[in-house]
């Protein structure tokens, strides 16, 4: 006879968890996820583990550098950006996964403006043309996926991610036609630049950014819209006998969503970096998927996560230059394993692992 055989654990739901204990597991995921990192650093360069701490914390808090500071709000900043951006969306079960390739979208189309705008024209028309036709280019790259979703009921999360290499090959293409020397280097604008404000280019992003985070904190809290959102995100049934629009909301929230994600494409271009690749987006907008995400679609939460991201990538990139290690590689390690971390305690925070115990007399079937 066939015997049945039970798998010696399984996983039950948590209920009535104290607030406490939840933020005290989510506070030893942070805790642990630093320390791992400092632990990587020393396998990689013996004897490193104070100088990691030491030096990426003047990474990210030398105030004697003002520069220092700012490059960590202008990274905190589109992080944060990009997950409020999708924060609408997400509320409403729309699975926007394609924040990489919009953003890309508008960045491309913020540099073709800046580098072809005629050279007498002054800097201040060019960042708005190049603005212009970020947002109007993403908001296009959103409303594509929005249409399908709403008329034809398409999965928009296969839809947006196939999009975003969509976007790394109209990239990559573009800069094949504007540089002919095969050369692919798009090189450093000289037009359609930002000022630069207290040392840094990308000051005015960090501006741009408490704007959209109090206009957000309203918007999906306060506002008609956000109640829309979120009896769609509850039920569409529920939505559509109170009497919303279920397609106009979404088509709405995208287009909402890409001019943002335009907006900070054109801030990457012609503020931060000053020149376009078809990576300059760097993954950011996967990583606003899972701040938006841990966030619980809160804009204080997120920003909280937000932040803490951008002193893992910010700290780990000093402290990897301080011991000599490669810095793109050890980053990219460390907040890989961040985010692994976090989700993990998100996991044990909502569930429970238990042993099964074989109860005597009981016979197990394979």
């Amino acid at each position: 006879m066939s015997q049945k055989r039970s798998f010696p654990l399984y996983v039950t739901k948590r209920i009535g968890l104290a607030k406490w204990k939840y933020w005290l597991i989510r506070v030893g995921g942070i805790l642990l996820a630093f320390l791992i990192a400092g632990i990587v650093c020393t396998m990689l360069k013996p004897g490193s583990f104070l100088t990691f701490y030491s030096e990426m914390f003047r990474g990210c808090f030398d105030f004697s550098d003002i520069t220092t500071v700012i490059d960590l709000l202008v990274t905190f900043s589109i992080l944060l950006l990009i997950a409020l951006t999708l924060t609408p969306a997400f509320k409403m079960k729309f699975w926007n996964i394609g924040a990489e390739g919009q953003i890309l979208i508008g960045a491309l189309a913020a540099a073709g403006v800046a580098k072809f705008a005629p050279s007498e024209w002054p800097n201040i028309l060019i960042l708005v043309f190049a603005l212009f036709a970020a947002q109007v280019a993403s908001a296009i790259w959103c409303l594509i996926p929005g249409l399908f979703r709403a008329y034809f009921h398409t999965n928009e999360t296969l839809f947006t991610l196939m999009m975003n290499y969509i976007a790394a090959v109209l990239a990559s293409m573009m800069i094949s036609v504007w540089i002919p020397n095969g050369s692919q280097k798009f090189g450093t604008l000289t037009q359609g630049i930002f000022p630069t404000i207290l040392g840094h280019s990308g000051t005015l992003v960090i501006i741009f950014t408490l704007v959209i985070f109090v206009g957000m904190y309203f918007y999906i809290n306060h506002g008609k819209s956000g109640f829309e959102v979120a009896v769609i995100g509850e039920s569409v049934d529920t939505a559509r006998y109170a009497g919303i629009n279920v397609s106009h909301v979404t088509l709405r929230v995208m287009t909402v969503s890409g001019l943002l994600f335009g907006a900070i494409g054109f801030f990457i271009v012609c503020g931060i970096h000053q020149s376009f690749s078809p990576t300059i987006v760097a993954g950011k907008g996967f990583t606003g998927v899972l701040i938006a995400w841990l966030g619980h679609f809160n804009p204080f939460e997120i920003a909280l996560f937000a932040f803490l991201s951008a002193v893992m990538e910010c700290g780990t990139t000093t402290a990897a230059t301080a011991v000599n290690i490669s810095a793109s590689r050890f980053t990219a390690i460390c907040t890989g394993a961040f985010f692994f971390i976090i989700i993990a305690c998100e996991f044990f925070s909502r569930y429970q692992v238990h042993i099964r115990v074989k109860e005597k007399g009981e016979v197990e079937e394979a």
